[in-house]
């Protein structure tokens, strides 16, 4: 075996333990838990932004237990769970972030302005919803 084909199989062998170590490392559902986490906590910034007396901590308190509650019906692990907190609180500050920057804070009028943006995600977020609904009841 010349050398250049020892590198090729070499090659080959760790782009198949990579591949199977992204393939295994999350559920099949991981996916649709991320999108839930990602739609939500968007929305939860701009309701915290934009609606008066919203309890956003009560709203991600809600989101993870509901995430918790399904947590053995769809095989995600205490280390998936963390992940998704984690996502949460990124997007959570990165959008507060970003209305920040666009006046919000000192100018609420202008909530109305990004209202059908968020009312898509809160769409999505519906349509994810219904996606776990049916993984759960298969």
């Amino acid at each position: 075996m010349r050398y250049t084909e020892l590198q090729m199989r070499f090659k080959y062998i760790l782009i198949l333990m990579f591949v199977s170590k992204i393939s295994f490392a999350q559920p099949l559902n991981y996916p649709i838990f991320n999108d839930l986490v990602q739609y939500s906590s968007s929305i939860n910034a701009y309701s915290y932004m934009c609606i008066k007396n919203f309890n956003e901590e009560e709203a991600k308190s809600e989101l993870f237990e509901l995430i918790e509650l399904l947590q053995e019906k769809t095989n995600l692990s205490e280390k998936d769970i963390f992940q998704l907190k984690d996502k949460y609180f990124r997007i959570n500050k990165s959008t507060v972030s970003q209305l920040i920057q666009l006046g919000i804070n000192r100018n609420r009028a202008l909530c109305a302005n990004y209202l059908k943006i968020f009312e898509r995600f809160d769409k999505k977020k519906s349509d994810t919803l219904d996606k776990l609904i049916e993984i759960t009841h298969e």
